[in-house]
């Protein structure tokens, strides 16, 4: 039974305001007219009587039959209760569709936030190594310098030990030189007094000494350069140690960088495909509202379709008035 208060004129005038206004008198729309204060079963209860009284209204015989008042009224009927469902359908179905679109939408936003965060640390790393693998280049840079400063010294300092070797040659050549003449000059001075055959001698030995002695000196100097040219070899070998190491640290730097220049590209092509999602998001939009568009297009037809029945009780009433009046 219908609550009290909520009486049948008010659901039928309430009808009449929502159909004034092109909008289809549904069950819930009524009572949000009467401002929410009515059962749904009750006004359902109402617009049953209100529907029945309606259709009755065709029962004229002198118009139409019972079968085509009956057709018309169960068209009426059910065309009504057809247009509910049609439209209580979509608006469950659009209603799902955008609480499925705003959780994708979320997460979505989530996980491009998130990506952001992680750029957003990443970045400082790999500057910071791009900085340093400036720095071990430069470093590289001033390495390769001093190699071939080192190199340089080194073919100097060769040239020094050739150029002693050549100057002991030299003093072997002339002592070779001055031993044959010593012997030709013996040969040719033998007749000569003893005296000046000593001193001859002596004076002989005397420069043999200092010939030798130059000779010594000079194969000192040979040592101290074989031993600088160790030292300097030993320095450049210590040198291309270091200067392997670097250059393994610097690939390694290479190989992080583009590891981090991968996660970069990856984290790009996550963008557009965020991007694409949420493109396809705006178009599943725009067809919601051309559904929403439609079914207000139905709600107008609908409207249209209960008027002209409407009018069409009107004129009959009017008519069967009409033939009572005496």
């Amino acid at each position: 039974m219908a609550r009290g208060g909520i009486t049948q004129p008010l659901v039928e005038n309430a009808r009449k305001r929502l159909l004034a206004r092109n909008v289809y008198p549904s069950i819930d729309a009524i009572r949000a007219e009467m401002g929410n204060t009515a059962s749904k079963t009750t006004i359902s209860n109402h617009l049953k009587a209100i529907e029945a009284r309606e259709s009755t209204r065709l029962d004229d015989e002198a118009l139409l039959s019972n079968h085509v008042t009956d057709l018309v009224g169960q068209l009426a009927r059910q065309l009504r209760q057809d247009a509910q469902e049609t439209i209580e359908q979509a608006g469950y179905r659009h209603q799902a569709e955008v609480v499925s679109l705003q959780e994708a939408l979320t997460a979505q936003t989530a996980e491009t936030r998130q990506n952001q965060a992680q750029n957003t640390v990443l970045a400082p790393a790999r500057d910071d190594l791009q900085a340093q693998i400036h720095g071990l280049r430069e470093a590289l840079s001033k390495l390769e310098g001093d190699n071939r400063a080192q190199a340089q010294r080194i073919e100097s300092l060769t040239e020094q030990v050739q150029d002693k070797q050549r100057q002991v040659n030299s003093l072997e050549e002339k002592h070779k030189h001055a031993r044959q003449a010593l012997e030709h000059y013996r040969g040719s001075v033998k007749e000569q007094r003893e005296q000046d055959q000593r001193r001859h001698e002596q004076q002989v030995q005397e420069e043999q000494r200092h010939l030798q002695q130059a000779l010594a000196v000079k194969r000192d100097e040979q040592t101290q350069a074989t031993r600088e040219i160790t030292r300097v070899f030993t320095e450049v070998t210590e040198a291309r140690k270091q200067s392997d190491q670097l250059i393994q640290q610097l690939d390694e730097r290479d190989r992080e960088n583009r590891r981090l220049a991968d996660k970069t590209v990856r984290l790009e092509q996550q963008t557009v495909a965020l991007r694409q999602r949420k493109a396809a998001f705006e178009k599943q939009q725009r067809v919601n509202d051309q559904l929403k568009a439609k079914v207000q297009q139905l709600e107008t037809d609908l409207s249209v379709k209960n008027e002209l029945l409407d009018r069409l009780s009107a004129d009959n009433d009017s008519d069967e008035t009409i033939r009572k009046t005496p």
